[in-house]
């Protein structure tokens, strides 16, 4: 029996895990004196911590299942006589992948690194916008979501990429899979992204 994960799968999940979101964060709002858009976006902000943290614990479960895949694949290929079952690429590429989701926060440290040359990311839920601000807690609703579709986003591209060398995957999966990691990053650290665009342009940044 083959243990891989397929992307429709994936998907399915990461369309049940966006219902249960919605389930338990649009309730906490929907019955408030005074209903808003940025009353909902401060919902969203308080529940962006926990989204993240069970973001991370899925990835960790999925990166364990991946290495256990890949390490059963290369003992099939072990065991056959020419590489029967397939070459070396699909299992080590697999098995890498298995690895960074185990240590998704490292991964993201490290990759955020490499994009901005500086450690660590800047959590949206500790920016401080300017005082007397009346848009400040929409501000911090809004760039706690990004951050929370970029976790998303840079764990779906890792998947992406498990499953390019597959036999009968998507032509163009591996950069696609690239794409979504790159805007994972970028949303990730969504506060460095837009001082960055903000002086590079030359307007005021957040």
């Amino acid at each position: 029996m083959e243990l891989g994960i397929n992307i429709r799968s994936i998907k399915r999940l990461n369309k049940q895990f966006w219902l249960l979101v919605f389930i338990f964060v649009l309730p906490a709002t929907a019955f408030s004196a005074t209903v808003n858009f940025a009353t909902m976006l401060g919902a969203l902000k308080n529940n962006a911590g926990p989204i993240i943290t069970f973001t991370v614990a899925v990835a960790y479960v999925i990166g364990i299942w991946f290495m256990i895949s890949a390490i059963m694949e290369l003992k099939k290929i072990g065991e056959s006589a020419g590489g029967a079952h397939g070459t070396l690429g699909g299992p080590l590429l697999k098995f890498i992948v298995g690895v960074l989701l185990v240590y998704l926060p490292s991964t993201i440290d490290i990759s955020a690194g490499t994009l901005w040359g500086a450690s660590g990311v800047q959590s949206a839920l500790s920016y401080s916008p300017a005082g007397g601000d009346m848009f400040a807690p929409a501000k911090q609703g809004a760039l706690a979501i990004i951050q929370v579709v970029g976790y998303i986003s840079f764990v779906r591209g890792l998947i992406m990429l498990s499953h390019s060398s597959d036999q009968g995957s998507q032509a163009g999966s591996f950069g696609k899979g690239l794409m979504h990691i790159i805007g994972g990053i970028l949303a990730i650290n969504i506060i460095a992204t837009i001082r960055i665009i903000g002086n590079s342009l030359g307007f005021s940044t957040i």
